[in-house]
């Protein structure tokens, strides 16, 4: 009797490319499932549907509804306590009452900040001498740069990102013509972000603010209260922005009359939410 070996090499290299082939389908089959799951619960957890449909979820959380605790240290941009009804404290002003929530403006993600701090020194040219002699002119907090993105992903943080951009146009003007208290200048801000002992309630003025309306960037109905001129009050605003907000701290003479150096260095000069404005 003959063996034919060719035979038998070939049917254990059969048997055992199917049994590789069978291990290596069902491997990447769990492995499919898996990357499904995880990507429906991603989905599931953000409100969103599969297959880029638009969410039916109408009443969608602002993601900066949330400021209010303790231990909240995000950004945040709002009036002074004693501002009086002004911009959004205004019961009337619909459209700027989702600020009503969050008592101002609240960066829904980390921004960068910029600020820098001056000591300013004349040099005295001594003749026949190697070195200038340093006199002390004065201390200065220059301004303060806050860069951040904010996102709208459903109605209710589109109203909300269209209140914050109106608030920051409109705490660059003055009072002015037909306002009752008309002469004012803008209001003082209080300015805090990253804890009390970084940025607690500094006042500020905004100097300056830049909003970029990229062509690239999908934009979303916000439809606040009914006004819009007497046309439709749905305005467009961008899914994604990013805000540039220039301040300038506003120290009053009275609170300089307060400043201790030695009370500053051990943290005794922050401010407080709803009294006296911190000292950065």
């Amino acid at each position: 009797m003959v063996f034919n070996f060719n035979n038998i090499t070939d049917a254990v290299t059969n048997a055992t490319g199917s049994a590789v082939e069978r291990t290596l389908t069902t491997g990447f089959t769990n492995l499919a499932k898996g990357l499904r799951n995880a990507q429906s619960s991603r989905l599931a957890n953000s409100h969103l549907n599969p297959g880029g449909e638009n969410s039916r979820v109408a009443d969608g959380k602002v993601a900066t509804a949330r400021f209010g605790s303790d231990n909240d240290t995000r950004a945040r941009l709002a009036l002074s306590p004693g501002s009086g009804s002004i911009l959004y404290r205004d019961p009337s002003n619909e459209l700027l009452s989702p600020l009503t929530s969050t008592d101002g403006v609240v960066w829904p993600y980390t921004p960068t900040i910029n600020v820098g701090y001056t000591a300013s020194y004349a040099g005295n040219q001594v003749v026949h001498n190697n070195y200038a002699s340093q006199s002390y002119g004065q201390s200065m907090l220059e301004q303060i740069v806050c860069v951040g993105q904010f996102t709208a992903n459903t109605p209710s943080e589109a109203e909300y990102l269209l209140s914050v951009l109106h608030f920051l146009k409109s705490a660059t003007k003055s009072f002015f013509g037909q306002d009752t208290n008309r002469g004012t200048p803008p209001p003082v801000l209080r300015f805090s972000a990253h804890g009390p002992y970084m940025f607690n309630s500094v006042p500020v003025v905004i100097a300056n603010t830049t909003q970029d309306f990229e062509n690239t960037i999908d934009y979303i109905n916000a439809k606040v209260g009914a006004g819009g001129g007497g046309i439709d009050s749905t305005t467009k605003v961008p899914s994604l922005i990013t805000i540039n907000v220039t301040m300038l701290p506003v120290i009053s003479r009275t609170a300089q009359t307060r400043f201790s150096l030695e009370k500053y260095a051990k943290g005794g000069l922050i401010g407080e939410a709803n009294g006296r404005g911190g000292m950065p």
